[in-house]
């Protein structure tokens, strides 16, 4: 006999084709109605979906009712946690993932306590490190739904393992979250029938079935239906209501029975997948990642910075931004699956989000600059907020009352610099006419580039001087030789096409970039190609070149357009009716491996898809990009590409997949790697690397799609226009190549980071009140700060820093590593620490795995494919 175990529960989307707010005032009544029928016995449990961010906005609302909802958790009756949203696992930061059950778990704890469960039952497909994120929160347990093809297991029950030897015990749920609904609803035969397909496939006796649904009200009557089922069907099934807590329990019982499986879920051969849901509002998806990259890169680590140097570390404030942010990693808000009018709601936590952290960013560098001992006018501080030492080129402007500047160091050494650019500004009152403006309050703009080496976690002070003529131009203009070149690569343009010279190959790649564009007849949900459809393959046809050369920086710009068909009807006639007017930017920065790309575009096409196209030499069957804490190896062609609708496949598995910083196509020879600041979408086909720029579309679901037949997404009764998704207008994209010899994970993620994360800087000065909105606030002085402590430099280990935190208590410094390699055993790395100091090792939460007493030179053991360790230095 099966015992069918029946968790109540309710999947809470924040938003989706409703906004937040319109959500909210459903859950304001429906939490009382939780806890009704939990205090009056019409339910026995009830699991709020696993996330906390919506109990949090119940609470500011009630804040009375968390004496009950904590008494609820106590007696096991009301199960949360331990996320702070129902996160999607393929397009944002691995970090991000980290944070979302940090404060998620920290709010459950003043709730009585979380469910240690990794609950996602409507994530879009399951990222292969989730196994590893989970044990290192102490979590054993996994429940999800969408992504896992039949053919990797029959049973829904395994264990889910990671390649570090990480493993959770899962429950794949059978049709759905909402599969149970049925039992309540249902004529007698769909109650019975909804039994058999549960318990089918189930590898013991102990099967799982989710009652509850998107914003369901409490099923109030179900023990009457349980009780009638049992009566009906008792001898087949047991009924009962039931918890995962216990469910778990019990199949620890029967481990022999359990399969067990690795990697990454991410088909569409039983539930729709979505995979080309990471391109959907490319310009959402831009933003995330520069705050991203901001509150993990720069952000934390000057917070730190400055409570060392005794300005208080601002534990809430960190919190709070990153609290807008997560809100926006829900798999609906950070898919961009939604209407115009929530990705609008989106769009302004996102600039929430961004004011306050680089404002912080802002205040932190002038408070810390201008209270330096013996500071002076024109003195540029430069601030390296990661744990290498850094010595790529700097890129900053800096006010001064001349023309003409110089840079030199603390020693009165002058700095070779380039002058990239330099704007004459007025700093006077604004008057109707220039010709009444005072000459002598006019100042200038110099946008430079030079190279400082800056210890990590630190500062350095160097002074900029004004001069009269005597900073020659630093830049040669060339449009006759379209050619750039640094010590790695030289860049030929000629006749629409780029070539690339690779110096450490000795090899030459003819005609390597282009744009592709086609037609889009999907939704917000996926790309679809359009029924009448052609592709366009765009060279960048143009006499508009601009060759910049300098000792810092070279670059290329080219600027023309190209006639695409307007919209579908176009498309299908043929007709070339619209404009889109590009700029095209090539940048190579001294001793850099990297040829930065630069594309903006002014989008006046719709229903389309724009990709940049990277031809490389590449022989191989596989791709490569980067997952949350490691990376993922794809296959070019999915081996069911010709007969998934043969095999009753929900969508086309077309070789579109997620990445979360970059691309990898390598063989014995050569490794090629694109690296993009919010690009998420890529595709391999014939050697090639094809990376979604953006791509437009009109409606949130649209049914009978190429790709996938049936039913709209999202709103199968209701065709929801989304002119906004359409991206129409001026968008900018920015990627990077890198062409080598091998494919060196470690190598490509430091990159990334130096890449992505600019230096934030001050100049002491007054001419210009404008570096930043804050700078017209009056700030004073830290009386006296304190030394800056020295921090261990991470430049020489070879494996990949992720993030640095401070410990909840304020005593210890948490630095978070990882192997991101498939095959490679790392060993015998050490880091070195300026003092000998207390160090442990503590799991994702920051709570102690192992004491290691006082060192200096801290060994930090093996480390697995794929391994996460934090270590912790006391302060």
């Amino acid at each position: 006999m099966k015992k069918i175990h029946v968790v109540v529960h309710t999947h809470w989307d924040r938003e989706w084709y409703f906004s937040d707010n319109e959500a909210f005032i459903q859950f304001s009544y429906h939490m009382d109605e939780v806890i009704y029928a939990l205090e009056n016995n019409e339910l026995d449990y009830y699991y709020l979906d696993g996330q906390l961010s919506i109990i949090d906005d119940y609470l500011k609302v009630y804040p009375e009712k968390e004496a009950k909802i904590k008494a609820l958790v106590e007696a096991n009756q009301l199960f949360i946690g331990p996320w702070y949203t129902q996160m999607d696992e393929f397009v944002v930061a691995g970090e991000s993932v980290v944070k979302n059950l940090q404060i998620g778990i920290d709010m459950s704890k003043r709730l009585s306590g979380h469910t240690a469960l990794g609950y996602l039952p409507d994530s879009f497909g399951q990222g292969k490190d989730m196994p590893k994120i989970y044990n290192g929160f102490g979590i054993s347990d996994a429940v999800f739904w969408r992504g896992m093809p039949n053919e990797v297991t029959n049973s829904r029950e395994f264990y889910w393992t990671a390649e570090d030897g990480s493993k959770v015990l899962t429950i794949n749920i059978r049709n759905g979250y909402y599969a149970g609904v049925a039992l309540v609803e249902g004529e007698l035969y769909q109650k019975k029938a909804i039994l058999d397909i549960v318990s089918e496939d189930s590898a013991t006796d102990i099967v799982t079935l989710p009652v509850g649904g998107d914003q369901r009200a409490v099923d109030r009557d179900l023990k009457a239906v349980i009780q009638k089922v049992n009566k009906e069907f008792g001898a087949e099934y047991q009924i009962e209501e039931s918890n995962y807590p216990h469910i778990f329990n019990l199949l620890r019982e029967k481990t022999t029975e359990l399969p067990i499986v690795q990697g990454e879920f991410i088909s569409g051969s039983v539930s729709k997948i979505h995979r080309s849901i990471y391109s959907s509002r490319y310009d959402l998806k831009k933003l995330n990642d520069t705050i991203e990259n901001r509150l993990i890169f720069q952000l934390e680590p000057l917070m730190l910075m400055a409570d060392d140097l005794g300005i208080p570390f601002k534990r809430e404030l960190l919190n709070y931004i990153w609290k807008l942010l997560l809100k926006n990693h829900a798999h609906d808000s950070i898919g961009g699956c939604n209407t115009d009018k929530t990705n609008e709601m989106i769009l302004a936590r996102y600039k929430e989000a961004d004011q306050l952290s680089y404002s912080t960013i802002d205040y932190l560098v002038r408070k810390i600059s201008e209270s330096i001992k013996e500071i002076k006018e024109n003195d540029l501080i430069l601030f390296n907020t990661l744990p290498y030492t850094r010595t790529d080129p700097y890129v900053l402007e800096v006010s001064t009352k001349y023309a003409d500047i110089k840079l030199f160091d603390q020693a009165n050494n002058e700095i070779d610099s380039q002058i990239l650019s330099t704007e004459k500004v007025y700093a006077g009152e604004v008057r109707r006419s220039e010709r009444e403006y005072d000459e002598a309050k006019y100042y200038y703009i110099h946008k430079v580039s030079f190279i400082k080496k800056t210890r990590p976690l630190g500062y350095t002070i160097i002074t900029v001087k004004e001069e009269v003529n005597s900073n020659d131009s630093a830049i040669s203009f060339n449009t006759e030789e379209k050619l750039i070149e640094n010590d790695y690569y030289e860049i030929l343009f000629s006749q629409g096409k780029f070539s690339i010279l690779a110096k450490n190959q000795d090899k030459t790649y003819e005609d390597c970039l282009y744009v592709e564009e086609s037609g889009d007849e999907g939704d917000t949900y996926d790309y679809s190609p359009a029924y009448h459809d052609k592709i366009h393959q765009l060279n960048f046809d143009t006499t508009n070149v601009i060759v910049e050369s300098g000792a810092f920086l070279s670059t290329m710009t080219l600027k023309g357009y190209w006639s695409l068909p307007k919209d579908l009807q176009a498309r299908k006639t043929g007709e070339l009716n619209a404009q889109v007017d590009y700029t095209f930017t090539v940048s190579l920065s001294k001793n850099s491996k990297r040829i930065d790309m630069n594309i903006k575009l002014n989008n006046q096409v719709m229903d389309h898809r724009m990709r940049l196209v990277v031809k490389t030499p590449v022989e191989s069957q596989v791709s490569y990009a980067d997952t949350l804490f490691g990376i993922a190896e794809r296959k070019n062609q999915d081996p069911h590409i010709q007969d998934w609708q043969k095999l009753g496949w929900k969508e086309e598995p077309t070789e579109i997949y997620p990445m979360i910083h970059y691309s990898n196509l390598h063989d014995d020879v050569s490794s090629w790697t694109i690296m993009s600041k919010g690009i998420k979408e890529y595709q391999v086909i014939d050697s090639s690397l094809y990376i979604t720029l953006f791509r437009g579309v009109g409606f949130l679901g649209r049914p009978e799609l190429l790709r996938r037949p049936g039913d709209a997404s999202g709103n199968q009764y209701r065709s929801i226009p989304t002119p906004d998704s359409q991206l129409l207008g001026k968008l900018e994209m920015a990627l990077s190549l890198i062409i080598a010899d091998e494919f060196d994970p470690v190598m490509i993620q430091k990159e990334y980071q130096r890449y992505s994360v600019t230096s934030p800087y001050y100049q002491i000065q007054t001419l210009n009140r404008f570096t930043n909105p804050i700078q017209y606030f009056q700030s004073n002085k830290v009386d006296q700060l304190n030394d800056l402590k020295e921090f261990t430099d991470l430049s020489n280990v070879s494996l990949v820093f992720s993030a640095l935190e401070l410990s909840r208590n304020g005593q210890w410094i948490n630095i978070r590593l990882y192997n991101p390699s498939l095959i490679k055993t790392i060993s015998n790395e050490k880091i070195t620490l300026a003092t000998e100091t207390n160090c442990r090792f503590v799991d994702l939460n920051g709570d102690t795995l192992e004491l290691l007493g006082q060192l200096k030179e801290v060994s930090l053991g093996t480390f697995q494919p794929g391994e996460i360790k934090t270590i912790s230095i006391e302060r």
